[in-house]
């Protein structure tokens, strides 16, 4: 519960602290206009006395005059304008965060796409080419990412609890603080990925060859709620603590029986196959 309130302060801090200072660019415009306009009126009115303190002296010489500074002020607040539009644009977009709850995005192609903050709660992304997104302090509690490829994917500080994993490609993804807990990573493809501070409770850690991931702590598969590990191919560094690989294996049935709607005989065949397994 701490780390959830933790994860949701996060988020939160970073959304107002862009809201914030892009709203400065903004409110900078906005004074700014006024005061440049108010000096070339100024600037305007000076040369006309000074036009007609001439007049009374000497004759007129032809003079660009007036058109030059109305030129220059209808460019000035031209430029000023698009600067202030630019900023609201620029605003919008770095404050808004999408909704996509419950979206169907299943097979869809996002490869690099800027999904940061997002919601995408019990989203269904299986299949989904997400390879290289942004997926920052995303929100994807829930949502069913079986099969997709989440190769070099930003997941820091994403919320991904309870979210389905399993056969993912999450080769060289980077999931820095990220929210795992109860977590399905069934099968999935793990090779150079990065469990910096992942928060891993209560996860699914079935049939994992996990040897080339950075960052996975011992304490990260001892904390409680532990996850479950089951033929697990660990780190080199975790074996001094005598971490057993299949210290779950006897409770793999039942949680596949419940997360895949499936009867515990078909459950306990998956397991004894995926036991058959020797790793490399």
């Amino acid at each position: 519960m701490k780390i959830e309130v933790i994860f949701k302060m996060s988020r939160q801090f970073k959304w107002w602290t862009a809201k914030i200072k892009h709203n400065k660019l903004l409110i900078m415009g906005v004074i700014a206009t006024p005061i440049l306009l108010s000096m070339m009126w100024g600037c305007n009115d000076r040369l006309k006395l000074d036009d007609d303190h001439l007049s009374h002296n000497q004759e007129p010489t032809p003079q660009r005059g007036d058109s030059s500074i109305s030129d220059l002020g209808i460019i000035a607040m031209g430029a000023i304008g698009l600067f202030i539009l630019l900023n609201l644009r620029f605003t919008s977009k770095v404050t808004k965060k999408a909704n996509l709850n419950y979206a169907d995005l299943k097979d869809h192609n996002l490869s690099k796409a800027d999904l940061s903050g997002a919601d995408l709660n019990y989203a269904n992304l299986s299949g989904a080419n997400l390879t290289s997104a942004n997926l920052r302090y995303a929100n994807l509690r829930g949502a069913d990412l079986s099969g997709a490829d989440l190769s070099e994917t930003n997941f820091t500080y994403a919320n991904l609890s309870g979210a389905s994993l399993r056969y993912a490609n999450l080769s060289r993804a980077n999931l820095t603080s990220a929210n795992l807990s109860g977590a399905d990573l069934n099968c999935a493809l793990l090779r150079g990925a990065n469990f910096s501070d992942a928060n891993l409770s209560g996860a699914l850690l079935f049939f994992l060859n996990s040897r080339d991931v950075h960052n996975l702590e011992p304490l990260q598969l001892l904390a409680k709620p532990s996850p479950f590990l089951c033929h697990v191919a660990l780190p080199p560094y975790s074996q001094p603590l005598d971490l057993n690989p299949n210290r779950d294996c006897h409770l793999i049935p039942q949680l596949l029986s419940d997360r895949y709607h499936i009867s515990l005989t078909e459950a306990q065949y998956i397991l004894n196959e995926a036991r058959r397994h020797q790793w490399h």
